[in-house]
């Protein structure tokens, strides 16, 4: 939370991290996140010249990345963070020490740090939602029937592509995008959706959640 009451996700806080340790330390290296993970990232990443690397969910696919080059930093949306030179795997203690260092150079509020990020990265808007299902799907055929069953638009935004990292992507027009996730292991349909308006969002999320109707 910041000073105002505002809950401060992962999503921004991996957006702080990249900026001051690229801005402030120098540091240099491969950016890998997550499917699900915010494209701020991704804008940061191109605005310094950086190699960015997206895995499916799971911070053990991050790790692969930071075992094998130099990763300056990886994470995912769930909070799984780590940077260069530390364990391969995510670290709320590190990440918490590191934001406390990014306050105290800035030495302004963390909301302030927060808009001052999605005036350079976003606007961004985020949220998730697991959706119940009424019997078990096969993760395979589901995936399928998204994909041959890909819409034009979603929410008034074109759909720009559609990828299958894990999960079905659909990429919009806007820089938004909505990822549809079956889990493989019981009824749920995971659904994250991102985009420059919370209205954008509530629709991103409302078509995830007629996909969850019709199963």
């Amino acid at each position: 939370m910041d000073a105002l009451g505002n809950f401060v996700d992962p999503h921004q806080i991996f957006a702080l991290a990249l900026r001051y340790l690229v801005e402030k330390r120098g540091w240099t290296g491969l950016v890998v996140k997550t499917v699900s993970t915010t494209m701020m990232v991704d804008r940061l990443a191109a605005r310094y010249g950086l190699e960015l690397k997206e895995t499916p969910v799971g911070f053990n696919h991050i790790a692969d990345y930071m075992l094998a080059n130099e990763v300056l930093i990886g994470g995912e949306e769930s909070g799984g963070l780590s940077i260069k030179g530390h364990i391969p795997e995510g670290d709320g203690i590190l990440m918490g020490l590191l934001l406390l260092e990014i306050l105290a150079d800035a030495g302004v509020p963390l909301h302030e740090l927060i808009a001052d990020v999605q005036r350079q990265a976003g606007p961004t808007c985020y949220t998730r939602a697991d959706l119940r299902l009424r019997h078990p799907v096969n993760k395979a055929e589901m995936v399928k029937c998204l994909i041959d069953g890909a819409p034009a638009s979603i929410g008034g935004q074109g759909v720009r592509s559609v990828e299958t990292l894990d999960g079905v992507k659909y990429r919009l027009a806007d820089d938004g995008w909505l990822l549809i996730r079956p889990s493989g292991t019981e009824p749920v349909l995971r659904v994250y959706a991102e985009a420059p308006t919370h209205d954008e969002v509530k629709a991103l999320l409302g078509f995830g959640q007629k996909v969850a109707e019709g199963v």
